[in-house]
């Protein structure tokens, strides 16, 4: 579920407190979580589904939120196991557990 910082703005945390589904950006990133997969190879796949009119643009970093928020929602889940990135930094690996 979204939310907002402490430090945003009243309109802002309005609007986060009055989302109470599963928005369409979630749900492709919930759908492509079916196949295990990195933050980065994620955003690679949402960028795919979006040039398809699959998928609403979204930017790498709300990619990252959207698919926390499904972690929140107990939907999206952390392997336990990790993937070297381009960078040559570890990530984590995450995996949809529930039907949406």
């Amino acid at each position: 579920m979204p939310h907002a910082r402490l430090s945003d703005p009243q309109t802002s945390i309005d609007a986060a407190n009055s989302v109470q589904h599963v928005t369409a950006t979630q749900r492709t990133i919930h759908n492509l979580l079916i196949n295990s997969m990195t933050d980065e190879e994620l955003f690679t796949c949402y960028t795919k589904a979006v040039a398809a009119g699959l998928a609403p643009i979204a930017s790498p970093s709300g990619v990252r939120s959207r698919r926390a928020e499904l972690v929140v929602l107990g939907l999206v889940e952390d392997t336990g196991t990790k993937r070297k990135l381009v960078s040559g930094r570890n990530a984590i690996v995450w995996k949809q557990i529930a039907n949406v």
